[in-house]
């Protein structure tokens, strides 16, 4: 029994945190819905009260200039955070905070359940723990945000058939492009996608300050790293050139992606059956298997005693 004892209390070790960072979630993503709700400045005083502590923090000891970022890679960065759905100033200041983090307490952490939990495992095989910590601590900062970034690509492509109904709709009705972007780009925020809103009001932002809307929506792009959204820079930069009607070939365009996203419905309906094999072979059945056999085999076991 006492052979046991370490892995014992490495479960309840585990469980513990992940029982403590399953509730914190919870409470975080409550918090984060009450502030989307409230108005603008009581939000953002919400905002600063729940993060003041880490943002004052992250200001005076993490600033990218003490960690050797310069203006190229800082711009690259930004943009990659951007592209992940963090627009805040101090974007970069977070992402190298918690990159350092990362690597300061994982391996810190790994150490600690080595030590405390298994005392018995050898300094060879700890040190290759560690190692792996570390290793998952420098990588795992920019996996999440390259995973956070396919997501909302994913994200996009839902939406943005909508986003071309609506600039119909608005072209239809007389308006300007800018004036349609401009116009539907609360409707976007507010019930479709919040971060596709967010980078809409990026792109009006830089048409009044001077950008051309083709450049606007070149920028808005690559902010969304989707192939419908160039091809939509081409076809009303094509438009424009041949004084073509802008409405019908967006109406004609917006019914192509219509389609795109019906036919990519059904790819992903016509691979769930695929994808559930491996769950019902590791799983299911083997439970089916115990449930129907072991009474067999138990009364096998009897008649041969």
């Amino acid at each position: 029994m006492a052979d046991f004892t370490p892995l014992v209390v490495a479960l309840f070790a585990f469980a513990a945190i992940a029982g403590v960072t399953f509730v914190a979630g919870q409470s975080y993503a409550r918090a984060v819905r009450l502030h989307r709700r409230l108005p603008s400045g009581q939000s953002a005083a919400a905002e600063l009260e729940v993060g003041g502590n880490i943002t004052r923090l992250v200001a005076r000891h993490f600033d990218e200039k003490r960690f050797g970022v310069d203006d190229t890679l800082r711009g690259k960065l930004r943009l990659n955070l951007i592209k992940a759905g963090y627009f805040r100033a101090d974007a970069v200041n977070l992402y190298i905070f918690w990159r350092v983090a990362a690597v300061v307490l994982l391996p810190l952490a790994t150490y600690l359940v080595l030590d405390f939990g298994f005392p018995r495992v050898q300094f060879v095989s700890r040190l290759i723990m560690v190692a792996v910590a570390v290793v998952l601590g420098v990588v795992g900062p920019d996996a999440y945000i390259s995973r956070r970034q396919r997501a909302l690509s994913a994200e996009y492509r839902i939406v943005f058939p909508d986003f071309l109904d609506l600039l119909v709709v608005c072209i239809d009705a007389g308006m300007t492009l800018e004036g349609a972007v401009n116009r539907i780009t609360g409707e976007i925020g507010d019930r479709r996608s919040r971060v596709f809103g967010i980078n809409l009001a990026v792109m009006t932002a830089e048409m009044r300050a001077g950008r051309s809307f083709i450049d606007a929506l070149g920028a808005l792009a690559e902010r969304l790293m989707i192939t419908e959204a160039r091809s939509l820079v081409a076809l009303l930069r094509q438009a424009m050139e041949l004084g073509s009607d802008v409405g019908e070939a967006l109406r004609v365009f917006g019914d192509e992606m219509r389609d795109r996203r019906l036919l990519r419905a059904e790819e992903q309906a016509n691979k769930l059956s695929v994808k559930m094999i491996l769950p019902l072979a590791m799983f299911i059945m083997p439970v089916v298997l115990m449930v129907v056999l072991l009474p067999v085999v138990l009364r096998l076991f009897d008649a041969f005693k």
